[in-house]
């Protein structure tokens, strides 16, 4: 194994998953000869990602660390967790339209997990557990299907103004169905807030760095703690209240809009500010 096979590997996903949300997109602009391309996009994705698992096996023996030891290296599993489940339910639930959503995710992931930030470094001597990979692993699938709800909600709410306006016409009439849509999102959090929970479990053998780290880390649990408490409400709203729909779309995308502020605290620390915590454990 070696860099160069790599960032080969890495490079070469990239650019499948670029030509993927190129045609993803180019379908949603309702040309007759994007809509006939499109069908090419599922098997760039699909290549992208088996290169994306050939990437990620490969970087982490040349590192020599589990894939999901740092949060970099768990952003790419988790666009890679996305696609592969997208891959696995489009057209099952009728969401393939969402990989217009989900495609440009992974991409923006990956090339994130690389030139974001100050890379990953070994966790302290306080989080260095056999529980650790566990813990990220169960937290990046968790926020992939999260991801992929968010990406159904959007969609659902495209859809609706559209239906609502009578402006049912071009790539709007290929788009599924609001029931479908609907459903995929509430199947998707269902899926993920187990995992969300068993993350936010394993994550308090660590609430101690939280007291040493001060204001980062308290501001990280107060976004994943908040992500978890709208996810828990929108399905307990869905369950004894009736929400569908617009309520239940609008609070899928505001959970998953404090995950990503989560990730992007994450990605933007420095490895300095993490060095001088490591020292203080």
């Amino acid at each position: 194994m070696s860099i160069a096979v790599a960032n080969i590997l890495f490079f070469a996903t990239a650019l499948a998953y670029l030509a993927a949300s190129v045609l993803y997109l180019a379908s949603l602009a309702g040309s007759k000869a994007a809509g006939s391309s499109a069908r090419f996009a599922p098997l760039l994705l699909g290549a992208g990602a088996t290169m994306h698992a050939a990437h990620i096996y490969v970087a982490s023996e040349v590192a020599h660390i589990c894939p999901v030891e740092g949060i970099h290296s768990a952003m790419s599993v988790a666009s890679f967790f996305a696609c592969v489940v997208y891959l696995a339910l489009r057209s099952r639930w009728r969401i393939d339209v969402v990989g217009a959503f989900v495609t440009p995710l992974a991409l923006t992931s990956l090339l994130a997990s690389r030139f974001v930030g100050g890379g990953d470094i070994a966790p302290g001597p306080g989080f260095k557990s056999a529980l650790l990979p566990l813990h990220v692993a169960i937290n990046m699938l968790g926020v992939a299907l999260f991801s992929l709800a968010c990406g159904a909600a959007i969609t659902y709410l495209v859809q609706e103004k559209q239906v609502k306006s009578k402006r049912l016409e071009g790539v709007f009439q290929r788009l599924p169905p609001l029931d479908s849509l609907d459903r995929a999102e509430h199947k998707l959090l269902l899926w993920s807030f187990p995992l969300l929970t068993i993350g936010i479990v394993t994550g308090s053998f660590w609430t101690k760095n939280i007291e040493v780290a001060g204001g980062v880390a308290l501001l990280h649990a107060a976004f994943g703690y908040g992500a978890w408490l709208i996810c828990a409400a929108v399905l307990l709203l869905r369950a004894g209240a009736g929400w569908r729909g617009r309520r239940a779309a609008y609070g899928t995308i505001a959970g998953f809009g404090f995950t990503v502020l989560l990730l992007l605290l994450y990605l933007l620390r420095t490895p300095a500010g993490e060095a001088a915590v490591a020292l203080r454990q």
